[in-house]
């Protein structure tokens, strides 16, 4: 049997869909603070990635590709019915709903993507950045020993998260097993999309967490270069959609609120 993404659905089927997608060490609970606002006006689909919450973790590297990321997004859009739906991903998730989006684009009202380091960022200054967060951190035994606290994107560290949605997230985290990291990783050369954006046929817009100071230099450079880019600034961090949950809603309220 094919393993198939997780998925949930919140909100009247009737109503326009949108597929939110988490990022790395996450789960559905990254959106938490969203779902009563935004299934208000949508059919909200929360899909989670290999090895992810209820994801289960392939035992084929295949599986660990954007074109197979395609495949399971058209598969849930096709078994609930759907016939266009919105698009948004966050963080890690950014480079897959750009890509399924240029793919797609006749089936994609509008997308969005927040943060994101893998998708936009200057791949060098990532490491460097990596490296310098891991050196300020002190790890301690119990979390070198629970496989993977030692990561500087664990939300165990996360600072601005309130406590009941960050518990969650913590605990989804704890659960993702080094074999699911390591796979991951193989998809890091097709999340960075920013040379394609020019191609998006649909409306996009950036959530930006103005409080992540690194990406900054990414989004001015982004609107450098692409000066039409919609980027709409939000008094968060990277995990903008939760420390900015009101914002973020009313942001995406209102961009689909459009289409």
């Amino acid at each position: 049997m094919t393993d198939r993404l997780n998925y949930q659905t919140v909100g009247d089927p009737a109503l326009p869909s949108i597929l939110l997608v988490h990022g790395f060490l996450s789960s559905k609970a990254q959106w938490l603070l969203n779902l009563k606002a935004l299934s208000e006006k949508n059919h909200l689909v929360l899909a989670e990635l290999w090895g992810h919450g209820e994801s289960p973790l392939p035992t084929e590297d295949a599986a660990f590709s954007i074109d197979r990321y395609i495949e399971e997004f058209e598969f849930i859009r096709l078994e609930l019915g759907i016939g266009s739906w919105g698009i948004v991903g966050q963080s890690y998730a950014a480079g897959l709903a750009i890509n399924y989006t240029l793919s797609h684009s006749d089936r994609v009202k509008g997308l969005v993507v927040t943060n994101s380091r893998s998708a936009f960022g200057n791949m060098a200054a990532v490491k460097k950045d990596k490296q310098q967060r891991g050196a300020n951190k002190v790890v301690t035994i119990p979390e070198q020993q629970s496989n993977n606290r030692h990561m500087p994107i664990h939300p165990i560290y996360a600072r601005r998260l309130p406590a009941e949605v960050k518990e969650k997230l913590v605990e989804s985290a704890d659960k993702v097993t080094q074999d699911a990291i390591n796979k991951g990783g193989l998809l890091r050369g097709g999340l960075k999309t920013e040379a394609r954006i020019n191609e998006l046929k649909p409306p996009f817009m950036i959530a930006n967490g103005v409080f992540e100071k690194s990406f900054q230099l990414d989004v001015a450079r982004l609107k450098t270069n692409i000066p039409d880019i919609t980027v709409v600034d939000m008094q968060g961090g990277h995990a903008v959609n939760i420390e900015a949950a009101d914002e973020f809603n009313q942001a995406l309220l209102t961009f689909f609120g459009k289409l």
